[in-house]
């Protein structure tokens, strides 16, 4: 988001040099910059102790190939417990723990993306409204299975190739 009023009093900004971050909406009134600011967002995929990947179509937005579990972060959560939680939210699975694998910067939505992969034993799936379906991929069909060049695509091939989830 990029401020052109103030979001406190409602002044219009102007625009402000601010050491190596060049210029910057400045609001005169109180007299603070506003930065640009955009939404953290987790994005994940899970593992099961087969060495599956579980991939969904959502049940809105782009339905024609899978992406991973993905959701926004709320106050005082860390990335880890996002990611967990919209695991259980939108696919019904208690994942054993999340491990951060990238970031990436979400262009088009203007979203930073935080990857994981998360960890479980458990194959069966309780779906979300927001999610039409749910599937376990071996490695090679999700990477198949997303889109081409992706940040899904990446996380898909940056995860283990291990058959069992390291410590669990």
């Amino acid at each position: 988001m990029h401020f052109t009023y103030c979001p406190d009093c409602g002044t219009k900004t102007v625009p402000r040099r601010m050491g190596d971050d060049g210029d910057v909406p400045y609001c005169e009134r109180c007299q603070k910059p506003l930065f640009d600011m955009f939404s953290t967002c987790v994005l994940s995929v899970l593992l099961n102790s087969r060495g599956e990947i579980a991939l969904i179509k959502q049940s809105y937005g782009q339905q024609e190939t899978y992406v991973g579990v993905a959701g926004y972060m709320k106050p005082g959560e860390t990335a880890g417990e996002a990611a967990l939680r919209e695991i259980s939210e939108e696919i019904g699975v208690s994942a054993e723990r999340a491990e951060f694998v990238f970031s990436a910067w979400h262009a088009a939505k203007e979203q930073l993306m935080l990857c994981f992969c998360a960890y479980t034993d458990r194959a069966d799936f309780a779906l979300s409204g927001e999610v039409r379906e749910a599937r376990w991929f071996p490695r090679e069909a999700a990477a198949k299975a997303v889109r081409p060049g992706s940040i899904i695509e990446r996380l898909v091939l940056a995860a283990p190739v291990k058959k069992t989830a390291p410590n669990l």
